[in-house]
Protein backbone atom coordinates (compact mmCIF):
# COMPACT_ATOMS: atom_id res chain seq x y z
CA UNK A 1 0.00 0.00 0.00
CA UNK A 2 2.52 2.50 1.06
CA UNK A 3 4.24 1.44 -2.79
CA UNK A 4 0.96 2.38 -4.50
CA UNK A 5 0.43 5.60 -2.56
CA UNK A 6 3.77 6.41 -3.39
CA UNK A 7 3.44 5.87 -6.82
CA UNK A 8 -0.02 7.84 -6.93
CA UNK A 9 1.57 10.75 -5.54
CA UNK A 10 4.14 11.02 -7.72
CA UNK A 11 1.78 10.87 -10.64
CA UNK A 12 -1.17 13.23 -9.43
CA UNK A 13 1.43 15.44 -7.64
CA UNK A 14 2.02 16.59 -11.73
CA UNK A 15 -1.24 17.94 -11.49
CA UNK A 16 -1.97 19.32 -8.08
CA UNK A 17 1.44 18.83 -6.24
CA UNK A 18 0.14 21.24 -2.99
CA UNK A 19 -2.45 18.20 -2.17
CA UNK A 20 0.31 16.19 -0.71
CA UNK A 21 1.16 18.90 2.02
CA UNK A 22 -2.36 19.46 2.93
CA UNK A 23 -3.37 16.14 3.19
CA UNK A 24 -1.26 13.81 5.13
CA UNK A 25 -3.38 10.35 5.25
CA UNK A 26 -2.72 8.15 2.26
CA UNK A 27 -6.48 7.19 2.87
CA UNK A 28 -7.52 10.59 2.45
CA UNK A 29 -5.44 11.52 -0.72
CA UNK A 30 -6.68 8.08 -2.33
CA UNK A 31 -10.13 9.25 -1.46
CA UNK A 32 -9.89 12.57 -3.13
CA UNK A 33 -8.26 11.55 -6.40
CA UNK A 34 -10.35 9.01 -6.81
CA UNK A 35 -13.82 10.93 -6.16
CA UNK A 36 -12.87 13.73 -7.88
CA UNK A 37 -9.85 13.80 -9.96
CA UNK A 38 -9.32 16.89 -11.87
CA UNK A 39 -8.14 19.77 -9.84
CA UNK A 40 -10.42 22.07 -10.94
CA UNK A 41 -13.35 20.06 -9.44
CA UNK A 42 -12.04 20.52 -5.75
CA UNK A 43 -14.81 22.28 -5.10
CA UNK A 44 -16.07 23.71 -1.85
CA UNK A 45 -19.49 21.62 -3.01
CA UNK A 46 -17.64 18.48 -4.24
CA UNK A 47 -15.44 18.62 -0.84
CA UNK A 48 -18.28 18.56 1.29
CA UNK A 49 -19.79 15.90 -0.43
CA UNK A 50 -17.00 13.33 1.24
CA UNK A 51 -17.50 14.79 4.69
CA UNK A 52 -14.59 16.76 5.10
CA UNK A 53 -14.45 20.15 7.82
CA UNK A 54 -14.78 23.03 6.66
CA UNK A 55 -11.15 24.46 7.81
CA UNK A 56 -9.94 21.30 5.17
CA UNK A 57 -12.34 22.70 2.84
CA UNK A 58 -11.19 25.98 2.10
CA UNK A 59 -7.61 25.37 2.41
CA UNK A 60 -8.06 22.72 -0.51
CA UNK A 61 -10.14 24.60 -2.87
CA UNK A 62 -8.13 27.46 -2.18
CA UNK A 63 -4.88 26.46 -2.95
CA UNK A 64 -6.52 24.13 -5.68
CA UNK A 65 -7.29 27.46 -7.49
CA UNK A 66 -3.82 28.74 -7.00
CA UNK A 67 -1.72 25.39 -7.80
CA UNK A 68 1.07 25.43 -9.74
CA UNK A 69 0.75 21.90 -11.04
CA UNK A 70 0.20 21.29 -14.87
CA UNK A 71 -2.92 20.46 -16.98
CA UNK A 72 -3.41 16.43 -17.21
CA UNK A 73 -5.04 15.12 -20.34
CA UNK A 74 -8.35 12.76 -19.79
CA UNK A 75 -7.19 10.07 -20.64
CA UNK A 76 -4.15 10.45 -18.33
CA UNK A 77 -6.39 11.29 -15.42
CA UNK A 78 -8.74 8.56 -16.22
CA UNK A 79 -5.89 5.88 -15.31
CA UNK A 80 -4.50 8.03 -12.60
CA UNK A 81 -8.26 7.72 -10.86
CA UNK A 82 -7.99 4.52 -11.82
CA UNK A 83 -4.85 3.55 -9.81
CA UNK A 84 -6.44 5.74 -7.14
CA UNK A 85 -9.66 3.18 -6.96
CA UNK A 86 -7.32 0.48 -7.26
CA UNK A 87 -5.38 1.49 -3.94
CA UNK A 88 -8.62 2.69 -2.10
CA UNK A 89 -10.20 -1.42 -3.03
CA UNK A 90 -7.00 -2.43 -1.69
CA UNK A 91 -7.04 -0.28 1.66
CA UNK A 92 -10.81 -2.18 2.41
CA UNK A 93 -9.33 -5.24 1.88
CA UNK A 94 -6.50 -4.95 3.84
CA UNK A 95 -8.99 -3.40 6.69
CA UNK A 96 -11.36 -6.14 6.36
CA UNK A 97 -8.28 -9.09 6.71
CA UNK A 98 -7.16 -6.39 10.08
CA UNK A 99 -10.82 -6.63 11.65
CA UNK A 100 -10.64 -10.91 10.81
CA UNK A 101 -7.02 -11.16 12.90
CA UNK A 102 -8.35 -8.99 15.64
CA UNK A 103 -11.69 -10.90 15.94
CA UNK A 104 -9.89 -14.08 15.78
CA UNK A 105 -6.98 -13.32 18.33
CA UNK A 106 -9.18 -12.04 20.50
CA UNK A 107 -10.89 -15.30 20.64
CA UNK A 108 -7.47 -17.34 20.43
CA UNK A 109 -5.54 -15.73 22.57
CA UNK A 110 -7.80 -13.06 24.82
CA UNK A 111 -5.86 -12.79 27.33
CA UNK A 112 -2.15 -11.83 25.33
CA UNK A 113 -4.23 -9.43 22.36
CA UNK A 114 -5.58 -7.11 25.94
CA UNK A 115 -2.56 -6.98 27.00
CA UNK A 116 -0.58 -5.68 23.68
CA UNK A 117 -2.76 -5.59 20.85
CA UNK A 118 -3.80 -7.63 17.94
CA UNK A 119 -1.18 -7.28 15.42
CA UNK A 120 1.93 -7.66 18.04
CA UNK A 121 0.13 -10.62 19.43
CA UNK A 122 0.07 -12.37 16.03
CA UNK A 123 3.50 -11.52 15.29
CA UNK A 124 4.38 -13.19 18.33
CA UNK A 125 2.84 -15.93 17.85
CA UNK A 126 4.13 -16.41 14.54
CA UNK A 127 7.38 -15.72 15.38
CA UNK A 128 7.41 -18.44 18.02
CA UNK A 129 5.64 -20.74 16.15
CA UNK A 130 2.05 -21.09 17.20
CA UNK A 131 0.43 -19.96 21.00
CA UNK A 132 1.20 -23.18 22.96
CA UNK A 133 5.23 -22.48 21.75
CA UNK A 134 5.07 -19.28 22.63
CA UNK A 135 3.32 -20.02 26.02
CA UNK A 136 6.74 -22.39 26.75
CA UNK A 137 8.87 -19.88 26.16
CA UNK A 138 10.25 -18.09 29.23
CA UNK A 139 10.14 -14.60 29.65
CA UNK A 140 13.87 -13.85 29.01
CA UNK A 141 13.24 -15.15 25.29
CA UNK A 142 9.90 -13.65 24.67
CA UNK A 143 12.15 -10.36 25.31
CA UNK A 144 14.32 -11.20 23.01
CA UNK A 145 12.03 -12.95 19.98
CA UNK A 146 12.58 -11.45 16.29
CA UNK A 147 15.81 -10.33 17.12
CA UNK A 148 18.21 -14.03 17.37
CA UNK A 149 20.29 -12.92 14.62
CA UNK A 150 21.49 -9.47 16.87
CA UNK A 151 21.86 -11.51 19.74
CA UNK A 152 24.03 -14.24 17.91
CA UNK A 153 25.98 -11.09 16.52
CA UNK A 154 26.58 -9.64 20.11
CA UNK A 155 27.58 -13.42 21.00
CA UNK A 156 30.21 -13.74 18.44
CA UNK A 157 31.37 -10.23 18.78
CA UNK A 158 31.76 -9.89 22.34
CA UNK A 159 29.20 -6.45 22.01
CA UNK A 160 26.06 -5.62 23.78
CA UNK A 161 23.08 -7.92 23.28
CA UNK A 162 20.02 -6.28 22.47
CA UNK A 163 17.33 -5.47 24.54
CA UNK A 164 14.55 -6.36 22.66
CA UNK A 165 13.06 -8.09 20.09
CA UNK A 166 9.27 -7.75 18.29
CA UNK A 167 8.38 -6.30 21.22
CA UNK A 168 10.04 -2.99 20.35
CA UNK A 169 6.80 -2.37 18.47
CA UNK A 170 5.14 -1.97 21.53
CA UNK A 171 4.74 2.11 22.35
CA UNK A 172 5.73 1.30 26.02
CA UNK A 173 8.96 0.44 24.63
CA UNK A 174 9.73 2.15 21.54
CA UNK A 175 8.69 5.71 22.60
CA UNK A 176 10.89 5.18 25.96
CA UNK A 177 14.20 6.40 26.27
CA UNK A 178 16.59 4.15 24.98
CA UNK A 179 18.05 4.03 28.81
CA UNK A 180 14.57 2.64 30.14
CA UNK A 181 14.06 0.29 27.30
CA UNK A 182 15.79 -2.53 28.49
CA UNK A 183 13.83 -2.25 31.83
CA UNK A 184 9.90 -1.31 30.08
CA UNK A 185 10.48 -4.32 27.81
CA UNK A 186 11.50 -7.20 30.38
CA UNK A 187 8.44 -5.57 32.45
CA UNK A 188 5.95 -6.36 29.68
CA UNK A 189 7.75 -9.64 28.78
CA UNK A 190 7.22 -10.84 31.73
CA UNK A 191 3.99 -10.33 31.40
CA UNK A 192 2.93 -11.52 27.90
CA UNK A 193 4.62 -15.06 29.77
CA UNK A 194 1.94 -14.84 32.45
CA UNK A 195 -0.91 -13.97 29.55
CA UNK A 196 -0.13 -16.44 26.55
CA UNK A 197 -0.16 -19.13 29.37
CA UNK A 198 -3.33 -18.26 30.68
CA UNK A 199 -4.59 -18.49 27.53
CA UNK A 200 -3.11 -22.23 26.85
CA UNK A 201 -3.48 -23.76 29.99
CA UNK A 202 -6.26 -21.79 32.09
CA UNK A 203 -9.46 -19.91 31.22
CA UNK A 204 -9.23 -16.31 33.72
CA UNK A 205 -10.12 -12.98 31.85
CA UNK A 206 -6.63 -11.12 32.90
CA UNK A 207 -5.65 -9.86 30.41
CA UNK A 208 -7.06 -6.03 31.14
CA UNK A 209 -5.63 -6.59 34.64
CA UNK A 210 -2.06 -7.48 33.00
CA UNK A 211 -2.36 -4.20 30.66
CA UNK A 212 -3.02 -2.07 34.03
CA UNK A 213 -0.15 -3.41 36.10
CA UNK A 214 1.97 -3.36 33.05
CA UNK A 215 1.09 0.32 33.09
CA UNK A 216 1.53 0.79 36.33
CA UNK A 217 4.77 -0.83 36.47
CA UNK A 218 6.00 1.86 33.52
CA UNK A 219 5.25 4.64 35.48
CA UNK A 220 7.27 3.11 38.26
CA UNK A 221 10.40 2.99 36.12
CA UNK A 222 9.73 6.82 34.53
CA UNK A 223 9.69 7.55 38.62
CA UNK A 224 12.55 5.74 39.70
CA UNK A 225 14.69 7.04 36.90
CA UNK A 226 13.79 10.95 37.74
CA UNK A 227 14.80 10.71 41.14
CA UNK A 228 18.28 8.94 40.24
CA UNK A 229 18.80 12.32 38.19
CA UNK A 230 17.81 14.35 40.96
CA UNK A 231 20.71 13.13 43.25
Amino acid sequence: INIQYERLREWYGLHFPELEKIVRKYTLYAKLVSNIGRREEFTPENLAKLDLDEKMIRRISNTAKNSIGIPLSDSDLNQIVKYAEHLMETIKEREKIEQYIDQTLSEYAPNLTKLIGPKLAGKLIAKAGGLRKLASLPASTIQLLGAEKALFRALRRGTKPPKHGLIFQHPAVNRAPKKLRGKIARALAAKIAIAVRVDVFGTEDIGDKLRKDFEKKVKEVYKKASMKKRR
